[in-house]
């Protein structure tokens, strides 16, 4: 090890660190978010790390396995056909993370072997793949490369690309088709880009450049800086994130959390239900939160509601009726019966009954609010609210165009005026918090920031990855850690002996 450039780890076994792994870096953006110069960023920046980089595009993998030939022009054409084809892929497999699968056998394809025929890893190689589609493709991913894999995703508002998608030639109506589409493809086997998006490790702004700044960042926290420290909007989300964990609802769980614009915070909630004197049950023998009864009273009123509507249709068949239960399902997304109460309503209420005002505040909060909270986010004076996941039932925009306006849709920043923005967040997401700015409780190295009286001084050129991408199975490892003891002094000899007994026992 280089002890003047990675001073900043602290234990290292060197037959266990690989100093040089490898990356996998996937990115989620929209369609017509013109990612050309984030690419080009991120592959200039893991330069300075001293990493060579390969490109994937998910397009090109499916122009490849198609058995159809698909139009390169028009534009509409092209990107419509290679959706299209990806879905038929997906359908005809049966796989929802096809493509995923594809990539990987990409990057493998690029490894050498040994004399044994044994497939090498690429030392100082980051493998960047543009651009995933579908949550199975994250979660195969990540299954694959555990640790190594990093998701960005890349925001750009609508306008951002519907304006993209004139300037290369699509017709607006026909690009405005497309976003509908990629969002949420109303399909078993078809796009799902918000739902990949809010799965990301760290979110990035295509606007005015900010990308590359925050990608700077990112990389830096990669490449094991000890000294970038959470932002106060990456602070708060993840408080947000971590008072959902104690939610115990039968559907989603939900956090917010309600700071000042200094960053210091105000209160925090999650969506579960409230018990008599105040706040929320917590397990113990007084709980009677759904789970323990059993029962959820939304789906309860949802499911008589239906029946009621059943009952009046007296000539229709049971094949009929059942036909019909299954579309009142999709059409009734109702929230008003459940007993829970939402995350934003929690933290709100936390502010009452503790005598801090929310007015002015800014909430985070890791599921979009509903059209019910957006009511009350509104009346209680909040000035801005951040979010991560979309949530497809709220009707907050609808409803309230008045006095929220939601960024990603927003076609003028004029209209911003006296009315509260709901905005996407920007900055490390609270699943990679603790890997990221813990200096002990990372599941990569453990890191320092002085040596005895000095402050360490961090040098980009072959940075170690804070949390490395192993080449080394849990089996290898065992190997690894027992070469290790017999390398250690004569009077360990003891330890080995017993272990002998026991195996031979």
């Amino acid at each position: 090890m280089n002890a003047v450039h990675h001073r900043q780890f602290v234990n290292l076994l060197e037959d266990y660190d690989y100093p040089d792994s490898e990356l996998v870096i996937g990115f989620v953006c929209a369609v017509g978010a013109d990612y050309g110069p984030v690419r080009d960023s991120v592959q200039e920046i893991l330069k300075q790390f001293g990493y060579e980089v390969n490109v994937f595009r998910v397009s090109d993998l499916i122009t490849a396995f198609s058995e159809r030939d698909l139009p390169d022009s028009p534009e509409f054409d092209r990107i419509s056909s290679r959706m299209d084809a990806g879905n038929i892929g997906c359908r005809e497999s049966g796989r929802n993370d096809l493509w995923a699968l594809a990539a990987i056998a990409q990057i493998n394809e690029t490894r050498s072997r040994n004399e044994a025929k044994h497939q090498l890893p690429r030392p100082r190689t980051a493998h960047l793949v543009f651009t995933l589609k579908r949550p199975e493709e994250v979660a195969t991913l990540r299954k694959v490369y555990g640790p190594g894999f990093f998701l960005v995703g890349v925001f750009a508002t609508e306008k951002e690309r519907l304006d993209h998608l004139i300037e290369i030639n699509v017709p607006k109506e026909d690009a405005k088709a497309l976003i509908r589409r990629d969002a949420d493809e109303p399909l078993t086997h078809g796009q799902q880009t918000r739902d990949t998006f809010q799965l990301c490790d760290v979110f990035v702004h295509l606007r005015r450049g900010e990308y590359k700044e925050e990608l700077s960042r990112f990389f830096r926290l990669v490449f094991a800086d000890p000294y970038v420290t959470p932002t106060p909007a990456e602070h708060a989300m993840f408080l947000a994130y971590a008072a959902s964990l104690r939610s115990g609802q039968l559907g989603r769980q939900v956090g917010a959390a309600i700071a000042t614009r200094e960053g210091d915070v105000l209160a925090v909630g999650c969506n579960d239900v409230p018990k008599a004197s105040g706040g929320l049950y917590w397990p113990g023998s007084e709980d009677q939160r759904d789970h323990i009864l059993g029962l959820d009273t939304n789906q309860q009123q949802r499911e008589k509601i239906i029946q009621r509507l059943l009952d009046e249709l007296h000539d229709a068949t049971p094949s009929d009726k059942s036909v019909l239960r299954g579309k009142f399902k999709e059409i009734l997304d109702i929230t008003e019966f459940g007993r829970a109460v939402h995350a934003e309503m929690d933290a709100l209420l936390t502010c009452a009954r503790t005598g801090v005002t929310p007015k002015g505040a800014i909430l985070y909060v890791t599921t979009f609010p509903c059209h019910n909270c957006t009511r009350h986010i509104i009346a209680a004076g909040i000035q801005r609210v951040i979010y991560i996941e979309p949530y497809a039932k709220s009707r907050a925009e609808e409803l309230h165009k008045d006095a929220i306006i939601v960024e990603e849709k927003a076609q003028d920043r004029k209209r911003y005026r006296n009315k509260i923005p709901f905005a996407h967040f920007v900055g490390v997401g609270p699943r990679r918090y603790f890997d990221l700015y813990s200096l002990t409780l990372s599941s990569g190295h453990e890191l320092q920031r002085k040596v005895e009286d000095k402050v360490i001084e961090i040098v980009k050129s072959n940075g170690w990855a804070r949390v490395p991408l192993s080449p080394y199975s849990y089996i290898i490892r065992e190997a690894m850690a027992i070469r290790l003891l017999d390398r250690l002094p004569q009077q360990l000899n003891i330890f080995r002996a017993e272990s002998q007994e026991n195996a031979n026992s």
